[in-house]
């Protein structure tokens, strides 16, 4: 499984264009495919200058079908919009690609987070774009990738697994660890603490 962050260009998207200036940013935080060429989008504008120019962009552009503002604070407006431009979704899903939301449009750019389940699938999502679209590659991960650990950290977790630190009823203590390895309790402790740290962060950031 790989997960891709691609930046497309998309001047047909009204929602693209109204962000050209740079004076605005957007977050697609839902969307459902009501056809081939159309899409629901929940959205969230979080960053704008001046939301007057921004919402006649929008109106004017020949791929609105439907705009409604949904509620405004004192930092974000949250609209419903239908458009007809499903290009960059379309790209994606019909290689097999799933598209996670947000997607972030900014600078007349759609910012997509794609989770593949082979390169193959990226490969293909991206011959697909170059018919419509100027596109980059930001970020790519393997979410297989092993957590890249020290040799003390690994040496010591995996004496710790195996003596049973781990384990519901735990069958050792740092201590016994320590003893079983000629190191101290402190030294034991960090290293523990440390990979636990990496572990951690890699299963609940695993695309950072």
């Amino acid at each position: 499984m790989y997960v891709a962050k691609v930046k497309v260009a998309q001047p047909t998207c009204s929602l693209a264009k109204a962000t050209e200036n740079g004076k605005v940013t957007m977050e697609l935080l839902e969307y459902i495919l009501l056809s081939d060429d159309e899409a629901l989008f929940l959205g969230r504008i979080s960053k704008v200058d001046d939301l007057s120019e921004c919402f006649k962009v929008i109106e004017a552009h020949e791929s609105t079908k439907f705009f409604q503002i949904l509620e405004k604070t004192k930092t974000n407006l949250d609209f419903l919009a239908v458009i007809k431009d499903t290009t960059g979704i379309k790209a994606f899903e019909d290689s097999y690609c799933f598209v996670k939301p947000p997607i972030i449009v900014e600078n007349g750019c759609k910012i997509y987070t794609v989770y593949a389940p082979d390169v193959r699938q990226l490969k293909k999502a991206y011959e697909k774009l170059k018919n419509f679209a100027r596109w980059e590659i930001l970020e790519v991960k393997s979410l297989e990738e092993k957590v890249k650990l020290t040799e003390k950290q690994h040496y010591v977790l995996k004496t710790a697994y195996e003596m049973g630190y781990f384990d519901r009823k735990r069958r050792a203590t740092l201590v016994d660890i320590a003893n079983a390895i000629n190191l101290s309790k402190s030294t034991v402790h960090k290293h523990l603490h440390e990979g636990i740290q990496k572990i951690v962060e890699k299963y609940f950031n695993g695309f950072e």
